[in-house]
């Protein structure tokens, strides 16, 4: 026969409980357990008493990652250097090719002072002292000189049997270069043509 299992409340399960006609069910206990850390064995070393032996290892491993680092940065700080070396070079062509190109629209408000005459002369000088302080260097052709296209631009012709044929007869306008040579407004030049 089976035995009949008689409910009881809460209460009377905790007064059975206590006075040890019932004995209390265990709840099933789940085991939790954390994996042990793993101590890394340089911690392991250093934390045991420090041996001779050991510390010079310590010392020599130190001094071979001393060695690769800066094996290992040599050829970044070389690479770096060279890329900023090529970086300002071009900084700078970019520089000069912009101060030409000021020094160009200066020389052109320069000439159209130049031509009104009167007072304008002093805009003129003005203006030469400006863009001989950004370097820009004023030249003007000699008189007998050979016409050269690449600083000169002949705007008038003059018909003299004395002198040869192709010579500058006289500067009508200055020309303006840079300090490197860059020739930034020609030299306007009347010239001897032989008929």
């Amino acid at each position: 026969m089976k035995a009949k299992i008689k409910k009881l409340t809460p209460s009377a399960k905790k007064t059975a409980v206590k006075s040890g006609t019932l004995k209390a069910a265990k709840a099933p206990v789940k085991k939790i357990s954390k994996p042990a850390k793993k101590i890394p064995a340089a911690k392991v070393a250093i934390t045991e008493k420090p041996t001779s032996s050991a510390l010079e290892s310590i010392r020599q491993e130190v001094a071979a990652l001393r060695t690769h680092l800066v094996k290992s940065m040599a050829p970044v700080t070389t690479g770096t250097l060279e890329e900023v070396d090529a970086l300002r070079r071009v900084l700078n062509d970019l520089m000069e090719a912009r101060m030409n190109d000021v020094i160009s629209e200066l020389v052109g408000i320069r000439n159209t002072a130049a031509s009104c005459g009167g007072e304008a002369r002093r805009v003129t000088e003005q203006m030469d002292t400006l863009l001989s302080d950004l370097g820009a260097m004023k030249f003007e052709a000699e008189r007998l000189e050979h016409v050269d296209p690449l600083i000169h631009t002949v705007t008038r012709e003059i018909s003299d049997s004395h002198l040869p044929d192709g010579v500058v007869t006289e500067t009508i306008r200055p020309g303006f270069h840079t300090g490197r040579g860059i020739v930034v407004a020609k030299a306007l030049v009347a010239v001897n043509r032989r008929s």
